[in-house]
């Protein structure tokens, strides 16, 4: 019986209240559109942060592939003199590796440092390839938490020139002022935050693609030596 009565007291003061009721029912979208302009360029840079994440993350799958049996296959027909073939076997799946050992064996015939010259050109081709709209992701981690600070300025002012217009200290004049203050804030980190980590995870596998080209450049050049010493 206590509990019934204390179920319809709480029943009352949600009618008698129903401001109460407006603000646990509103979402969080709501709550976000508070933030003000500012969200609009914060918004672009996240939907820009994540499309560069995602394509370059793709194109490093597919020009980072390895194989290494094509890589042991392309060092034996090297060793046996087939250079054509090598090459053509570099050619028929395109990889950052692959374009490398085909760029050196292209120059087969001159000196060893001409051949590690053309691996070294089409390697720093490759590497440019693979870093291709990473700036963006940087410039990104870096200008969306300056943009989420500048919200937080706008926020204050706002604050402190709807206590001059109305001349009165209430929650109602502060609140709107730090909605736009805490969420651009919000805003500004998360989306750094995402494109901060998107840079250095890009770049850590670009680095294992380019320790891998070295690897099989240094391979390839070995075994063209060899393969000379037998002639």
């Amino acid at each position: 019986m206590y509990l019934l009565t204390i179920l319809l007291q709480v029943n009352a003061d949600t009618i008698s209240n129903p401001v109460t009721t407006e603000v646990v029912n509103q979402n969080y979208f709501s709550l976000l559109l508070k933030g003000g302009l500012i969200l609009i360029p914060l918004g672009l840079l996240f939907i820009l942060s994540n499309y560069i994440f995602i394509e370059r993350w793709v194109e490093i799958n597919i020009l980072g592939k390895i194989e290494p049996d094509r890589f042991l296959r392309i060092n034996e027909l090297v060793a046996e003199g087939k250079i054509d073939k090598a090459i053509n076997l570099c050619n028929e799946k395109p990889t950052a590796y692959t374009k490398v050992l085909a760029a050196g064996l292209e120059v087969i015939e001159g000196e060893d440092i001409e051949i590690q010259d053309a691996m070294q050109s089409e390697a720093r081709q490759q590497i440019s390839n693979l870093e291709k709209g990473m700036n963006y992701l940087g410039i990104t981690a870096s200008i969306a938490p300056m943009l989420g600070f500048l919200g937080t300025i706008f926020g204050v002012i706002k604050i402190f020139y709807n206590i001059s217009i109305t001349n009165d200290l209430n929650i109602a004049n502060i609140s709107d002022g730090l909605y736009q203050k805490m969420i651009c804030s919000g805003a500004g980190l998360f989306v750094g935050i995402i494109a901060y980590s998107g840079y250095y995870i890009m770049n850590g596998r670009i680095d294992k693609i380019v320790a891998r080209i070295d690897k099989y450049s240094n391979n390839l050049l070995k075994e063209i030596r060899i393969s000379r010493r037998g002639k």
